[in-house]
């Protein structure tokens, strides 16, 4: 062997060892949960991950990501009581496998978040801002992100778990036969009852309405004029809904009547005094029960020393 071999062997075991040391530094870190910039671009580079389920990987760099934007998001929230460590890194780690276990589900159902879908949603959000300039501004100082990075992380996976939902609560394929389940499309007005002396006169008014909408009035129409919620922008309506979503003496009234047939009489909750309409029915298939199942029965590994968000699930 020449000599220029020789070097070449003697230069290649000292990259292999340095190689070996850095991955054994870069592993001891991140079993500490190490941030150092470094370690994160090491982490990265080396693909660790933070968990797996059913061997999808939560890569390191995006665990710790995550758990930065949380805290951050947090340090400049004003709620009185702030969660603890263990609380944010669930949180962290339940929306990423979530956002693996859908991505995966919505291959199966040839799913796709198109230009079109992204375009609408940040349109609803842009809607919420002055201007897309204060949109960027209030993102930065909230999350430390970008409009970008908000659309790559939240819109794009939410939107995938919305068509996702939708395509798995009407579908007809036999797996998801077993989650079959009844659902309610209903609109409604509430009359908040403050205080117990408004009591009588706010059911007074309540039942005005609602002998003006048997007399052939617009439900929708009265329900913008006189509901106390945030369903009078939409004609109160309360979307689609399954058994376990409202308070009990709602749902009691709500599924016992039929399509388009409006209730008889005024609903009392703890909320107040609806009128209430039942716009259509369907047997539908309860996504979250079903999603809940694929985290039930995956196999879930940690890589780092923290609380399994799943363990409770899982037993």
């Amino acid at each position: 062997m020449s000599v220029k071999n020789l070097f070449g062997l003697g230069i290649a075991a000292i990259l292999l060892i340095a190689l070996l040391v850095g991955w054994g530094i870069t592993v001891r870190a991140v079993g500490k949960l190490s941030q150092n910039k470094i370690v994160l671009k090491a982490a990265a580079i080396l693909d660790l991950p933070a968990a797996k389920m059913n061997g999808m990987k939560i890569a390191y760099i995006d665990y710790i990501r995550d758990v930065q934007t949380l805290n951050k998001f947090y340090s400049s929230a004003e709620a009185a009581e702030k969660p603890t460590e263990e609380q944010v890194s669930d949180q962290v780690l339940s929306r990423l496998i979530a956002n693996l276990l859908i991505a995966k589900e919505s291959k199966n159902y040839d799913i796709k978040v198109t230009d079109e879908d992204v375009s609408k949603m940040k349109s609803q959000i842009m809607a919420q801002f002055e201007s897309e300039d204060s949109a960027r501004a209030e993102l930065m100082s909230r999350y430390g992100w970008t409009l970008e990075d908000y659309t790559e992380q939240v819109m794009k996976p939410l939107i995938l778990e919305q068509k996702l939902q939708e395509a798995f609560t009407v579908g007809t394929d036999e797996e998801g036969n077993k989650y079959k389940k009844q659902e309610v499309k209903a609109s409604h007005i509430l009359f908040k009852v403050e205080d117990e002396k408004s009591d009588v006169k706010v059911k007074a008014k309540a039942e005005s309405v609602l002998k003006r909408i048997k007399n052939g009035e617009d439900f929708a129409k009265l329900a913008g004029e006189f509901g106390s919620d945030s369903t009078k922008d939409s004609g109160g309506d309360l979307g689609w809904f399954g058994k376990g979503q409202m308070v009990p003496e709602f749902e009691e009234v709500v599924f016992a009547l039929e399509k388009d047939q409006l209730g008889d009489k005024l609903v009392k909750t703890q909320f107040g005094y609806h009128i209430v309409k039942v716009i259509d029915k369907r047997d539908a298939r309860d996504f979250v029960s079903y999603m809940d199942d694929q985290i039930k029965s995956g196999k879930f590994k940690l890589y780092i020393p923290v609380h399994n968000p799943f363990e409770a699930l899982q037993k």
